[in-house]
């Protein structure tokens, strides 16, 4: 059978049949072939789309977090479970078309937001305002405890996209972290207060113990009683050093501790701290020398209170820790790490000395080399701990290089400012009565505390005093209205009334009658810096910290009550 033959037209389309084949078309056909095409096409396109809608709403429906998308209109268009589940007030009624004002009017009937309770349609008002800016975010508390984080950011064609967090984990989370560190501040303000407290206790009896011993010094002794006498004032001395360590590492954990910053100079405030143990480094047959350049002979600007007492804790330390050889203490200029100016204090010594591992906790609070050292030595380890925060406070560093059996080095590095020594005033004022030079001063003193009132009483029979003692600051007050005073001493803490108080009294009895000033120093066993301001704006002239030293006083009242104007006053 022969082979069929197909015939076509060459003007109409060609489509391959297969096995080499061919057949011709109409144009009908292939147009309704070509209509088919597109539809299959546009079905798979419209399945693609569909399955990426599909993913992409599981995605949203997979959040953590409730989102919700508004048009332009802020109708509700599409949201996830999450924000349901976060507003089940108003899931029930979550719709396409819902508008955001109708949403949240719901919230407000229902009494879900607590603080738009009595000015409700003034605070949907400024909810919709704030929601009209381009991103917004707030935290909003619900009527159940919880707390939600609301964010709105608008979209190009004018939507908003609503996230919702519930936060309420991190805000009580956040509250208890406040209310722990709240109660650790409130605790640490405690334990200050009761420092503090403690300190005025404690300064107290001190006083008696070291100032009687000071004044029993000065009495015929056989040397077994000079030798216990001895053991009375170091004890003292000891127990002064230990309080006033305590009151420091209080006031740097409370941050009250502040510098107080004045013109000094630096070789005498050097040289004023190394005295203080140069008699202790010669009874234990050490050599002992102080190493100041010229360049050093200076006027800085710093707090040389604090600075001397970082040096004698330095120096203390050698002199306590070396039995044989030499302490010294030097100064020199050198250049910190910014190539900012700087002064360097060196306190070397050839003591114990100490190893890397007990050079890593020297510095700590309560810790020594070691235990061994803190039986044969004594000490709290509190001094370097302090000194190092002091340091720190002047924007210096303290560091130590040492080896056992080698000495140690303890260097101190302060940036300190150079100033120009202060103009002396040196103006004298004549005196024309001459016997009043030899008149008994007349020194008035208040203090409750009749061991204290003992101690001043002893201590100033030393010199030529015309003693009035009182009470309490009444009758204080009304001596000094009676009698002319040189010196008032004055006792902060009393019953009836208070030093301060009596002090700004003197005061102003001094302006109604017209009368010169007369010095009142605050003998007090209140010794912090808050003690000393209120001290000086009562109108006090003078803060005296109990235990004081019997030369201390004699100093005070002697160079206040023969000052040339108070003589002057006397004279005329």
């Amino acid at each position: 059978m022969a082979a069929a033959e197909i015939t076509f037209d060459p003007t109409l389309p060609v489509i391959e049949a297969g096995a080499g084949a061919r057949m011709a078309v109409s144009a009908a056909a292939l147009a309704a072939f070509l209509v088919t095409a597109a539809a299959v096409v546009e079905a798979l396109s419209f399945w693609s789309r569909a399955s990426m809608l599909t993913q992409l709403r599981e995605a949203i429906d997979a959040m953590p977090d409730g989102l919700a998308f508004y048009d332009s209109h802020d109708r509700l268009v599409i949201w996830n479970a999450r924000y349901a589940e976060i507003n089940p007030e108003i899931s029930e009624i979550l719709k396409q078309g819902a508008t955001f004002r109708e949403i949240v009017q719901i919230g407000i009937d229902k009494g879900h937001y607590p603080e738009a309770e009595g000015r409700e349609a003034e605070w949907l008002e400024e909810r919709l305002t704030a929601r009209a800016r381009l991103s917004c975010a707030m935290e909003q508390k619900t009527s159940d405890d919880r707390w939600l984080k609301v964010q709105d950011r608008r979209t190009a064609d004018g939507g908003v996209v609503t996230l919702v967090n519930d936060i309420t984990d991190l805000k009580r989370d956040a509250e208890t972290l406040a209310a722990a560190r709240d109660a650790a501040e409130a605790a640490n303000r405690a334990k200050s207060e009761f420092l503090a407290n403690m300190s005025h206790e404690i300064r107290t009896p001190l006083n008696g113990v070291i100032g009687v011993a000071q004044a029993l010094s000065g009495t015929p002794m056989n040397d077994r009683q000079q030798e216990m006498l001895e053991l009375i004032r170091s004890s003292g001395v000891t127990l002064q050093h230990l309080l006033s360590d305590i009151l420091d590492l209080a006031r740097v954990e409370s941050g009250r501790l502040e510098l107080r910053p004045e013109p000094f100079d630096l070789l005498k405030a050097v040289n004023e701290a190394a005295q203080l143990y140069s008699a202790q480094a010669e009874e234990k047959g050490l050599r002992f020398f102080v190493d100041a350049p010229e360049d050093t002979h200076v006027w800085i600007d710093g707090d040389v209170v604090r600075l001397k007492q970082i040096l004698t804790n330095l120096v203390s330390n050698a002199v306590k820790f070396t039995s044989q050889g030499f302490v010294s203490l030097s100064i020199s200029r050198g250049q910190d790490a910014d190539g900012g100016p700087v002064f360097r204090f060196m306190v070397e010594d050839t003591g114990i000395g100490f190893d890397s591992a007990a050079r890593a906790r020297l510095f700590s609070r309560f810790e020594q080399a070691d235990g061994a050292i803190t039986r044969r030595f004594g000490g709290t380890g509190l001094g370097l701990a302090i000194c190092r925060e002091l340091a720190a406070m002047m924007d210096g560093g303290l560091d130590c290089e040492s080896e056992p059996d080698g000495g140690s080095t303890f260097i101190l590095t302060v940036p300190l400012r150079e100033v120009a020594a202060p103009v002396q005033q040196t103006a004298a004022v004549a005196v024309s009565d001459e016997t009043a030079k030899d008149r008994p001063l007349r020194v008035l003193l208040a203090d409750d505390h009749p061991t204290n009132r003992k101690v001043v009483e002893l201590i100033l029979s030393q010199i030529d005093v015309d003693l009035v003692i009182t009470e309490d600051g009444a009758q204080a007050l009304a001596a000094f209205r009676d009698g002319a005073f040189d010196v008032v001493l004055m006792d902060m803490q009393m019953p009836v009334m208070d030093g301060l108080t009596a002090t700004r009294e003197i005061r102003l009895h001094e302006a109604a009658m017209g009368a010169a000033r007369t010095p009142v120093v605050m003998l007090t066993a209140n010794a912090l810096p808050e003690h000393v301001t209120a001290t000086r704006e009562a109108g006090a002239d003078h803060h005296l910290s109990k235990p004081f030293g019997a030369e201390a006083l004699i100093d005070l009242v002697t160079t206040l009550g023969r000052s040339p104007a108070r003589m002057e006053e006397a004279a005329a």
